[in-house]
């Protein structure tokens, strides 16, 4: 029983565990802002809700022949910048299930997404309320912390 006794802890003190931890964070950042988005849009408004959305429909965009309100630019940037978080939480959770020498070891892969984590803390400190700023600080210490582990 001791010989199989460290090579539990040993799995357990490895990179891969805090690395989904760090994934599953921006799967959560996504799909929580996704939610709130929908949540927002069918909610009631009020009245400065109102005249802000009717501000932002009469002001438009318009590059390379398109034109669209700033309501629209703003809600489309938003939803796409969510899947994307998604689409990278998924894939760094693919890579980890079917590649994991690519967080066993201190590879690029493990260095991007905590780099991208940092800088999404960074910006959500100075933009953001306190929720995203929670869970960017949670995937930002996953990801260090799988760093750490890795060999």
């Amino acid at each position: 029983m001791s010989a199989t006794v460290p090579s539990v802890l040993r799995h357990k003190a490895g990179p891969l565990r805090p690395f989904t931890v760090g994934a599953g964070g921006f799967v959560l950042l996504g799909t929580g802002h996704l939610a709130l988005a929908v949540a927002a849009a069918w909610g009631d408004r009020s009245p400065e809700q109102e005249a802000s959305s009717a501000a932002m429909r009469a002001s438009s965009v318009t590059l390379l022949g398109l034109e669209r309100s700033t309501l629209d630019v703003v809600h489309g940037m938003s939803s796409v910048m969510a899947l994307f978080i998604i689409s990278t939480a998924l894939l760094a959770l693919f890579a980890a299930r079917h590649a994991p020498a690519l967080v066993e070891r201190r590879t690029a892969f493990g260095w991007t997404l905590l780099a991208v984590s940092l800088v999404g803390l960074a910006l959500s400190v100075v933009f953001l309320p306190p929720p995203p700023i929670v869970v960017l600080t949670v995937t930002s210490c996953a990801f260090a912390l799988s760093l750490r582990r890795a060999a």
